[in-house]
């Protein structure tokens, strides 16, 4: 036998202890827990960045339509009372790049927003219109309308049913075809909202301990007004007072899942939020779809929310920004009882405050 064979033979065959193996697999794990929040904070960061250049595509359309036609998108009408509830997204189609889209809903008569079942067009997914943060921003099925993140700014009111109730403060009229000039936002520009973000409601069918980021407590005695009129003193308190725990709202409450649902219709509920409740707040709606609705944006960004602001820029506003006075009951004129938020929504309350 060689020198090279003894030695071979005489070397012990050494593998892993089970200890040892235990050993490597919790350092391993303890490495995946530490990298694991910073790996989150960056696809957060990614997406919060891609959801502000939504938003600022969104203002860039915005500013050419009222190049083109001398005013800005009404939030809800149509050519025709069968289009009457179109949502101003429709109308922005041909200016973020969609004109082949806004060609073929023109082609198929555009015909009322709850036909998307049908209506193919209706079903497009737009990726401008979604915020990458949202994890419900797919469709719940192939038929259903094309989801929506972002919304238009209706003030520091709380209007009705579209096309009735009281008129808005913000730049986004509530009656159906209206729109405003940019020579009609007399607070400026920079100085009054556009559009902000809302939450899509994460399951099709209303259920117990709806999200508060996605769901609308509907038809609830504590928060109702008679549908189409103002909100009275406190109702804002009493809907601060349906959240529950867990980023949900209180059980036994009824839910109303419109949220986000679809970029074409321009009813409240789907495509509108107000300066009242701050962001992240809860939502309330005393009409089961269009009264007096209290809808403050929301978003999965950790804080705060984004927002178009009317002169093009986008800015973050924290869930903490002043809202004045909660108690103070709806607003029709005058400046905002609502502090900074609520000067941000009206278009021409006289305000002297301007972004934080």
């Amino acid at each position: 036998m060689n020198l090279s064979c003894r030695l071979l033979r005489g070397r012990k065959q050494r593998a892993f202890t089970l200890i040892e193996l235990l050993v490597v697999i919790a350092v391993i794990a303890i490495l995946i827990a530490l990298l694991l929040p910073a790996v989150q904070k960056v696809r957060e960061a990614a997406n919060r960045a891609q959801c502000q250049n939504n938003l600022k595509q969104l203002g860039l359309g915005l500013h050419n339509y009222h190049d083109t036609y001398k005013t800005l998108v009404a939030r809800c009408g149509g050519p025709d009372s069968a289009a009457n509830y179109l949502s101003g997204h429709v109308r922005l189609l041909p200016f973020i790049e969609q004109e082949n889209l806004y060609n073929a809903c023109v082609t198929g008569g555009m015909p009322y927003s709850w036909t998307a079942d049908t209506f193919t067009p209706y079903q497009a997914t737009i990726p401008t219109f979604l915020c990458p943060s949202d994890p419900a921003r797919n469709r719940f099925s192939a038929t259903d309308a094309g989801h929506n993140s972002y919304v238009y700014n209706v003030g520091d009111n709380t209007p009705g049913w579209t096309g009735f109730g009281e008129e808005p403060r913000g730049p986004f009229s509530n009656v159906v075809n209206k729109s405003y000039r940019f020579q009609d936002i007399t607070d400026g520009l920079s100085n009054t909202l556009a559009m902000s973000e809302r939450c899509i409601v994460r399951d099709s069918q209303a259920s117990s301990g709806q999200f508060i980021k996605g769901g609308v407590v509907g038809n609830n005695s504590s928060v109702a007004a008679s549908p189409g009129t103002p909100h009275t003193q406190n109702q804002p308190i009493l809907c601060m007072a349906t959240i529950g725990t867990g980023g949900q709202y209180q059980n036994g409450l009824t839910y109303l899942t419109f949220t986000g649902t679809t970029w074409v219709d321009g009813d409240l509920v789907f495509n509108a939020f107000n300066t009242i409740l701050p962001p992240n707040g809860p939502s309330c709606n005393a009409g089961g779809g269009g009264g007096d609705n209290l809808v403050p944006p929301t978003s999965y960004h950790p804080g705060g929310v984004n927002v178009l602001v009317l002169d093009g820029s986008v800015r973050f506003i924290t869930d903490n920004i002043d809202t004045g006075n909660l108690a103070a009951g709806s607003v029709l004129s005058g400046p905002s009882p609502y502090g900074v938020w609520g000067a941000l929504g009206s278009k021409d309350g006289g305000e002297v405050a301007q972004l934080p």
